[in-house]
């Protein structure tokens, strides 16, 4: 095919996209950039298949998955196999900032499971200064100009939309603190009795100094204060021996374990209700798009 053209849209299509596949666009550009270990966006690219449903000119793009793909000779070769059959191709996606002359051949693949796909198109170098998500929705046009198959990309207008399940989910993670996957929610915890600890001993360091200097004669003898001091001391256990020792250890570590499995246990109920809530957006599925 030639090199494509663009023009503007005159579809009737009122195109509807819900905001789980941005995010797991979004999520599948992270790991990949990730694990590439590239500093400029622009140098990784992702692409897979949108799924969603379609109602006579109504179409929602639902989700999307990824492809896995061959790369031969420069060119860019789906695997079949990975492509769920029983799902409804809507389209494909790749990240970037614009069309690239290998998107011919890509979306001519596409079409094996699709007539007539959409090409989402979501681009990677985010500006402070944007305003709006950098979405862009192209339907295809196949044209003979010159006896000659030419690929006309429309860029086509889109509304997000979002069902319960989906605002329950997105706004879960949205209230969701930043670098909670990162450490554990016991942190604040031990940071609370480490400084606690660490108090109690500067207290105890300054009683000790303050006993050396009376004992030594440095300073002059407070029998008020000893008898505090001595009053406080009467107060901790007199136990120092291995069983109390072993005891201890095996309370402490005892109570940890309890902490650790409450905490996972209640990460575990809160992932099965997002699980159930996100599984809703699955249950209906609508015909081919032609």
């Amino acid at each position: 095919m030639e090199q494509d053209k663009k023009e503007e849209s005159s579809t009737a299509l009122d195109v509807y996209l819900h905001p789980l596949v941005v995010i797991n666009i979004s999520d599948h550009f992270t790991r990949v950039r990730a694990n590439s270990n590239s500093k400029n966006s622009g140098e990784t690219r992702v692409i897979g298949c949108l799924y969603g449903t379609q109602e006579g000119r109504r179409v929602e793009v639902r989700t999307s998955f990824e492809m896995v793909y061959g790369v031969e000779d420069g060119r860019i070769i789906i695997n079949a196999e990975y492509v769920f059959p029983k799902y409804e191709v809507l389209g494909w996606y790749s990240t970037g900032d614009q069309k690239l002359p290998t998107d011919d051949a890509i979306h001519e693949q596409v079409t094996l499971f699709n007539d007539n796909p959409l090409y989402l198109l979501v681009g990677v170098n985010i500006k402070k200064d944007m305003k709006d998500i950098p979405l862009t929705l192209y339907e295809p046009t196949v044209t003979i100009e010159n006896k000659r198959q030419l690929i006309l990309w429309a860029s086509i207008p889109y509304k997000i939309e979002t069902d319960e399940a989906e605002r329950i989910g997105v706004d879960f993670v949205n209230k969701m603190e930043r670098g909670t996957t990162q450490s554990s929610t016991l942190v604040p915890h031990f940071a609370t009795l480490y400084n606690a600890v660490h108090m109690l001993t500067e207290r105890i360091q300054i009683i000790t100094r303050y006993l050396e200097l009376v004992k030594n004669g440095t300073i002059p003898v407070d029998h008020k204060l000893l008898r505090q001091i001595s009053s406080l001391s009467h107060r901790l256990p007199a136990v120092d021996s291995s069983k109390f020792k072993s005891d201890y250890n095996n309370e402490l570590n005892e109570s940890l374990l309890i902490t650790y499995m409450a905490s996972m246990t209640k990460g575990t109920n809160v992932l099965n209700e997002v699980v159930e809530k996100f599984n809703v957006t699955y249950e209906r599925r609508g015909r081919r798009l032609y």
